[in-house]
């Protein structure tokens, strides 16, 4: 029985990489695409800009475009590392809330549904504790 089961996990395990794979290499060559693209359409819209205003102020107009490209970008990264943390601190509550209840539980481990309502209690306090948390940062 092991043995199948074995079995049946390394296929599943090797026709998951194999997906994996694929997938990866599938989006490392649109990503190549999509960077070639992107440097042809810089290089038509600086010549463009050079027949209208001269090469150096193209040259300039351009590093200023990806210059605020590049702050916008950052500025947004910073909202959502700083959405990603607040979440973080409320799911540590909620990890941290039934690892503390086992205490609780073996003081009333006679009592199944008790044990259940107590951890549910610890978990909701922490759930709660956890939300306020988040909304504090």
């Amino acid at each position: 029985m092991w043995r199948g089961l074995t079995l049946l996990a390394a296929t599943e395990l090797g026709s998951a990489m194999k997906r994996s794979v694929a997938t990866v290499i599938t989006s490392v060559l649109a990503a190549a695409s999509l960077i070639c693209a992107l440097g042809f359409l810089v290089a038509a819209g600086h010549g463009v800009l050079a027949d209208s205003w001269g090469a150096t102020a193209a040259s300039l107009i351009i590093a200023a475009i990806f210059f605020l490209l590049a702050m916008v970008i950052m500025l947004w990264a910073g909202l959502v590392r700083r959405q990603r943390r607040r979440h973080s601190l409320a799911t540590t509550a909620m990890m941290v809330a039934p690892a503390m209840a086992p205490p609780a539980v073996r003081a009333v481990a006679s009592h199944p549904v008790i044990a259940a309502g107590v951890i549910a209690g610890i978990a909701a306090l922490g759930a709660v504790l956890g939300r306020q948390r988040g909304k504090a940062d």
